[in-house]
């Protein structure tokens, strides 16, 4: 595969973006990238492709904002977002590799430099996996940035003292029992890595992730844009009002913190797919693996990682939002294919979900589709909970306790979908037993044993 394979792909598929993303399915209604910008104010979108053979194809689209006409081109910085988490993940997990960390180990054994308490005032046992996986149960907290002038450290910020505009860090929720995302989490991580290390977040991270990954436009010090403006996608508010300066300050810096390019987030996500199949020098293939592997059952979050694995897309990576920009990437690992996407936009959002939409279809895993006969049958989600599928003239006939039959609809990549509730269906092989039957719902993913 060449960057004129991309290129080739990429120029037609931009041309036609679905503006009605929901089903999967390409819609009659779409529009080109411009075109799309145009109607959602959002001013510049850098994009990049890349594939495991090395191959990578970079695009810049409309402008840097902030009052200029200078065109956005694939060194154009952004700001990464809740992205920062991913790469802070990597690096983490490349000090579990070494020693330095424990995953399950508890983070009071590293920090020295704060404390995390509960609203009691104890220090609850938190360990380094719940943190990545924001299952500490910890302060729900979104992270809006600083003007330049006035930034607090970040004990500062765990503290809630100083200038800070954030809440304490604190245990709210029973650690380990459930998921709830919050910049908290990483926030406490930064600072387990520095106070492990003693050596600042932002060097650190270019020692283990963005040197050794060759992320060369990309960094976590605050001061990055400053040094090179004229390289820098400036934020904008919802309608397209600048916001002032042109970018917050993030202190908070594995929550939010890292300026980067699309190019660069495409080469982090191939080389975690190189790890996940053991072809990394840099992380071995288990931690990989734990990365995309969902941290609570059902879920749809692993070690800093977002997973996608709904019928006909099998992807994982993750997306951002901060003040003045949205921001997207991802690895689709069976065609080993990333594609990362990123806007000087809060209004962005919407021409990011239709370009990832659009990779979806190119790169998304087939499924296998079971013979509708092997599937018919009685299936058990829970003792009261029975489900029964029937074959009709052709068609699948699912049954429900207390609904209507209805009539499944085939989707893309060998899946269904019910047609009036956000509901996949799939029909797993099982070791040569009868299928199981698959259920996701917002995220969460259910199984149903053949009785």
């Amino acid at each position: 595969m060449d960057d004129g394979d991309f290129s080739q792909d990429w120029v037609q598929l931009l041309g036609h973006l679905d503006r009605q993303v929901s089903s999967g399915q390409l819609s009659p209604d779409t529009a080109a990238l411009p075109d799309l910008m145009s109607s959602y104010q959002v001013p510049g979108v850098s994009i990049a492709v890349g594939h495991l053979s090395g191959q990578v194809w970079a695009a810049g689209y409309g402008v840097t904002g902030g009052g200029t006409s200078t065109p956005v081109t694939e060194r154009t910085t952004f700001a990464a977002c809740s992205i920062s988490k991913h790469v802070a993940a990597f690096g983490a997990l490349r000090l579990v590799q070494d020693g330095v960390l424990s995953l399950d180990t508890d983070i009071r054994d590293y920090l020295t430099s704060w404390r995390l308490l509960d609203r009691a005032g104890r220090q609850p046992a938190v360990t380094v996996r719940q943190l990545l996986a924001h299952t500490a149960g910890l302060s729900d907290t979104w992270y809006r940035g600083y003007a330049a002038d006035r930034v607090p450290s970040l004990v500062q910020v765990l503290e809630g003292s100083g200038p800070t505009t954030t809440a304490p860090v604190r245990s709210t929720l029973l650690p380990g029992s459930r998921f709830r995302y919050s910049g908290s989490h990483y926030s406490v991580l930064q600072q387990v890595l520095v106070d492990a290390t003693g050596m600042p977040f932002e060097d650190l991270m270019r020692t283990l992730v963005l040197d050794p990954v060759a992320m060369a436009d990309s960094s976590f010090d605050q001061r990055f844009p400053h040094q090179r403006p004229h390289l820098v996608a400036r934020g904008h508010h919802i309608g397209g009002t600048g916001i002032p300066g042109g970018w917050r300050t993030q202190p908070e810096m594995a929550a939010a913190g890292l300026w980067s390019t699309p190019t660069d987030l495409v080469r982090l996500e191939l080389e975690i797919a190189r790890a996940a199949s053991g072809n990394s020098t840099l992380l071995d293939r288990d931690l990989a693996t734990q990365m995309r592997t969902p941290q609570i059952p059902g879920g749809s979050y692993g070690l800093g990682t977002e997973i996608g694995d709904r019928a006909g897309c099998r992807r994982f990576g993750h997306t951002g939002l901060n003040v003045g920009y949205t921001c997207f990437s991802y690895v689709w690992p069976d065609s080993g294919t990333a594609v990362a996407a990123m806007t000087n936009s809060e209004d962005g959002w919407e021409v990011l979900t239709s370009i990832r939409a659009a990779a979806d279809r190119r790169y998304a895993s087939s499924l296998a589709t079971a013979p509708l006969d092997d599937v018919s049958g009685h299936y058990v989600l829970r003792d009261d909970y029975p489900i029964d599928v029937a074959v009709t003239d052709g068609q699948l006939i699912f049954s429900a306790p207390g609904q209507q039959p209805v009539t499944l609809l085939a989707a893309s990549g060998g899946g269904y979908l019910h047609p009036g509730l956000d509901l996949e269906i799939r029909f797993l092989p099982s070791d040569g037993q009868p299928h199981i039957l698959e259920l996701r719902q917002e995220g969460v993913t259910q199984t149903a044993k053949r009785s």
